[in-house]
C-alpha cells in the first residue's frame, strides 16, 4: 500500500462534506473517465494479438470475476484502516494495470491487466462507503447519485476521447489512461480526505479479512438485506445483458454503424448522468428511496421490453432514455437502502457485498443476454431483461426498510 502522510478526517458538516464529496466525485470520474478510454478498445485490441472471441469473453468476465472476489475484502479491510488507503491503492492499482495493457504482447499479460483491475475495482464501494460516512439519513440517495453521475460521464467522455487518440494506435488511448489515473492518485492523496474513524488498536488478522469471502454465498442469499442484494443483482444483470448485445442488435434492428452506436451510448450516458447527478436530488427527498426504485424499476421495465421489436428511431430513443433514467434512479436508490440499513462501521463490508452481487451479475448478464441473442433472435435479450427487472419490482415489496 502506498505510505501516504496522513490527512485530516473529512468532517460531517455540510460544506466540508460537500467539499470532500466534490473531490470524491472527480477521484471516481477521472477513474471511470480512463475505464471508457480503453474498455471500447479491449476486442479490437485483443483481435490485433490473435485473441479470438472466446479470448475477448474471458478478458470482459476476468475484471467482474476478480471484482467479485476482491471487493467484499477490501470494503472489509476499508472499515478496519479507513477509506482513504483502499481509495489510493484502487487508483495506484488501476495506473499499473493499465501499463501492463499497454506493454501486453501475448493473451496472458492482457489477462494479468484486466484481472488486475478487477481486483482494484473496490475503489467503487468503498467510494459509495465514504457517502455512506459523510452523509445523514435524508441526504444519503443524493450522494450515492453523485457516484453514479460520475460513473456516467467517465463513460460518455472516455470512449470519445479514446476514439481521438486511438486513430494513430490502439496502445496511446492505454498510455494516456495509465497516466491520467496516476495523476488521479497524486491529486487524491493530496486533497482527499479520511472518513472514516477507523480502530487500529487491535493487531491486523488476515482471517478477518479473508472471512467475507468466504462468507460470500452466505451474504448473498441469507443476509437480512438479500432481498435488496438480489435487486441491486437483477438490476445490474439485465443492464449487462443490453450491453454485450446492444451492438449487435442495432445494426441489425435499426441500420446504425458504429458511429450512430457512440453516439447512442453517448445519450444513454447523458440521461444517466443527468438522473443521478440532478433530477435524483430533486426527487428523492418527496417520495424516498423506495418510491423512486419502483418508478425506475417501471421505466426500465418499458423501455427494455419493446427493444428491438419496435423499428422506428424515434422510439429507439425513447426506449433508451426509459432504460437510462431509469437506472439512473434505481440504481443509488437501492445502494441509499442498503447503506441506511447497515451500521456505520459495516459499510464499506456491507457496499462490497452489494458490489460483489453486481460483479456477479456482470458475469451472467453478458453471457445470458449473448445466448438469448444468438439463439432467439435480436429481441429476446431486452424481453427477457424486462422480465427480469419486473422480478426486482415484485421483490421490492418485502423490503425491509430501518426506521429512521
Amino acid at each position: 500500500m502506498p505510505s501516504i502522510e496522513p490527512v485530516k478526517q473529512a468532517p460531517t458538516g455540510a460544506e466540508p462534506a460537500a467539499a470532500s464529496r466534490l473531490i470524491l466525485f472527480l477521484t471516481v470520474f477521472i477513474d471511470l473517465l480512463g475505464f471508457g478510454i480503453v474498455i471500447p478498445f479491449l476486442p479490437m485490441f485483443a483481435h490485433k494479438m490473435g485473441v479470438g472471441a472466446v479470448g475477448v469473453g474471458l478478458l470482459l468476465s476476468i475484471y467482474s470475476l476478480t471484482q467479485f472476489v476482491f471487493a467484499p475484502i477490501l470494503g472489509r479491510i476499508s472499515d478496519r484502516v479507513g477509506r482513504r488507503p483502499i481509495l489510493l491503492l484502487g487508483l495506484l492499482g488501476s495506473s499499473i494495470g493499465y501499463l501492463i495493457y499497454g506493454f501486453a504482447g501475448t493473451f496472458f499479460w492482457l489477462l494479468a491487466s484486466r484481472a488486475m483491475h478487477g481486483a482494484c475495482a473496490a475503489t467503487i464501494s468503498t467510494a459509495q462507503a465514504y457517502i455512506a460516512d459523510t452523509t445523514d439519513d435524508e441526504h444519503r440517495a443524493k450522494g450515492m447519485g453523485l457516484i453514479g453521475a460520475a460513473f456516467g460521464l467517465g463513460f460518455v467522455l472516455g470512449p470519445a476521447l479514446g476514439g481521438i487518440m486511438g486513430h494513430s494506435s490502439l496502445r496511446v488511448p492505454v498510455f494516456f489512461a495509465s497516466a491520467l489515473t496516476f495523476a488521479n492518485f497524486i491529486f487524491a492523496a493530496a486533497r482527499l480526505p479520511e472518513s472514516h474513524h477507523a480502530d487500529r488498536s487491535t493487531p491486523l488478522d488476515l482471517a478477518q479479512f479473508i472471512a467475507p469471502l468466504l462468507a460470500i454465498p452466505r451474504e448473498l442469499i441469507r443476509h437480512r438485506l438479500a432481498r435488496m442484494f438480489a435487486i441491486a443483482f437483477l438490476l445490474t444483470f439485465s443492464l449487462s445483458a443490453l450491453e454485450a448485445t446492444f451492438a449487435l442488435m442495432v445494426p441489425a434492428v435499426y441500420g446504425y454503424g458504429a458511429f450512430g452506436i457512440g453516439v447512442l451510448l453517448a445519450f444513454a450516458g447523458l440521461m444517466q448522468a443527468l438522473a443521478q447527478g440532478y433530477l435524483l436530488g430533486k426527487i428523492v427527498g418527496r417520495i424516498g428511496e423506495v418510491r423512486l426504485l419502483k418508478i425506475g424499476l417501471l421505466a426500465m421495465i418499458v423501455g427494455l421490453a419493446p427493444m428491438g421489436s419496435i423499428s422506428s428511431h424515434g422510439a429507439l430513443l425513447a426506449m433508451l432514455a426509459a432504460v437510462s433514467l431509469g437506472y439512473g434512479f434505481a440504481s443509488p436508490s437501492i445502494a441509499s437502502l442498503i447503506s441506511r440499513n447497515t451500521d456505520r462501521d459495516l459499510q464499506g463490508e456491507v457496499m462490497g457485498v452489494n458490489q460483489s452481487a453486481m460483479s456477479l451479475a456482470r458475469i451472467c448478464g453478458p453471457i445470458a443476454g449473448g445466448l438469448a441473442y444468438q439463439l432467439l433472435g435480436p429481441a429476446a435479450p431486452y424481453i427477457g431483461g424486462g422480465a427480469v427487472v419486473m422480478l426486482a419490482l415484485a421483490t421490492t415489496s418485502a423490503i425491509d426498510v430501518r426506521a429512521t
